[in-house]
């Protein structure tokens, strides 16, 4: 069980994610996390519990080697090195990263499949 992000894109990939849970004080947002490295063809397992505990609602966002970026509206700053933290909104400390919500229904393991 849990969530898997799969590169089939030409070029490495560096991924974050987001998520509720219980760990964040007061429900103050998604724990978010990254960066996964992924290189082509390559799978990485980011998340070992059951996907669907909490919400299904997920967010990623992913960025290319070459400059190419899967992103969306929900901006928060997050540092360019591995992290580990609470969304808090207004935190510094980063560079502001497009975060895009979707959809994971209720299943204990889900692959996100990232693509040109």
């Amino acid at each position: 069980m849990g969530m898997t992000i799969c590169n089939r894109y030409t070029a490495r990939v560096y991924v974050a994610i987001g998520f509720l849970d219980n760990s964040c004080p007061h429900n103050t947002g998604p724990h978010i996390m990254g960066w996964w490295g992924i290189d082509p063809g390559g799978c990485a397992l980011v998340y070992a519990n059951d996907v669907d505990q909490y919400s299904p609602v997920w967010y990623y966002v992913a960025e290319a080697v070459d400059g190419a970026v899967w992103a969306g509206q929900y901006v928060v700053e997050v540092p360019n090195e591995a992290f580990n933290r609470c969304w808090y909104p207004g935190v510094s400390g980063g560079y502001s990263r497009g975060f895009r919500g979707f959809y994971v229904g209720s299943v204990d393991d889900y692959t996100l499949t990232l693509t040109a």
